[in-house]
């Protein structure tokens, strides 16, 4: 059950072969041997791909929640309940990689020394189930309707500048200001209207600059040197404040905030996932006070 969960995730004999370390003729005799015992044909096979069928599809979603059962029974008799062990595959962008998961593994793996992190950083959204991936981190709003989800946090963002560019450009007032700003502007940002509150008070700004940057990571490092005023989250920033590389603008004033959603492939969120994706909430709760 679990080779064929693994094949299933990996969409690929070898692919999956590989993964475990085992060869592809005992990975295809393993799932023609599951098959028989099933008396059903559990893949679609074709020279190009390889897909599961109608039977195969409520096999994998009882098979992995009974797996996941396994492993935490085995876990209770062994007393290893609240001991974690395995590897982690985890998703996210590089910046939240970088800003948010990196610093929590360190953190994690102090209480929970067993488990083993595989952590994939990119800013285009990696296939969950293709790439064995346990847990993902995504913001905003999710479009893929066939995953599981759990919302973590929300992210609120405000605006955000070096104390050099405020220097040199002076400091806005108030939101229209932002006019006569340089921003630097996601490349993937929908409009390059800001929209940002006060209480009951809303103001839309159109902002330009001569920046634009498709990771946040390249966007702080402009922010940081001088470039312009970034409008970003709380965790993004974080590194950047205590150390007044950054400061708030318009500090009465925010935008909307993003959801931060742990996302995965199917069953109940669990185990070691679970345990981390706590771990990670607890933290936003603390980056989200920055704004």
């Amino acid at each position: 059950m679990r080779l064929f969960v693994r094949v299933a995730d990996a969409g690929s004999f070898s692919k999956a072969a590989a993964d475990l370390g085992i060869g592809q003729p005992t990975v295809s005799r393993r799932i023609q041997d599951l098959e028989a015992q099933l008396d059903a044909v559990l893949f679609l096979r074709t020279t190009r791909a390889l897909s599961l069928t109608e039977a195969g599809e409520r096999f994998y979603r009882r098979a992995v929640d009974i797996l996941a059962e396994y492993d935490e029974a085995e876990a209770e008799a062994r007393g290893l309940e609240h001991e974690p062990v395995g590897l982690l595959r985890i998703s996210c962008s590089h910046s939240f990689a970088h800003r948010v998961i990196a610093p929590e593994i360190s953190s994690f793996m102090r209480l929970y020394p067993h488990v083993r992190f595989d952590v994939i950083g990119e800013d285009t959204l990696t296939d969950i189930v293709g790439e064995g991936v346990d847990l993902a981190f995504r913001l905003g709003e999710l479009t893929d309707s066939s995953l599981m989800a759990k919302k973590l946090a929300d992210a609120p963002r405000a605006l955000f500048a070096s104390p050099a560019y405020l220097e040199r450009k002076g400091t806005p007032r108030v939101p229209a200001d932002l006019e006569h700003h340089d921003a630097l502007i996601f490349r993937h940002a929908r409009s390059t209207v800001w929209t940002l509150t006060n209480g009951n008070q809303k103001e839309d700004v159109r902002v330009d600059g001569p920046f634009r940057a498709s990771g946040g990571e390249i966007l702080m490092q402009a922010a940081e040197d001088g470039l312009g005023i970034v409008l970003a989250g709380g965790w993004l920033v974080s590194e950047c404040i205590g150390t007044n590389k950054l400061v708030r603008v318009l500090p009465e004033w925010q935008a909307q905030s993003l959801p931060i959603h742990a996302v995965w492939a199917a069953g109940k969120l669990r185990g070691k996932a679970k345990l981390f994706a706590d771990h990670v909430s607890e933290r936003l709760k603390d980056m989200a006070k920055i704004c």
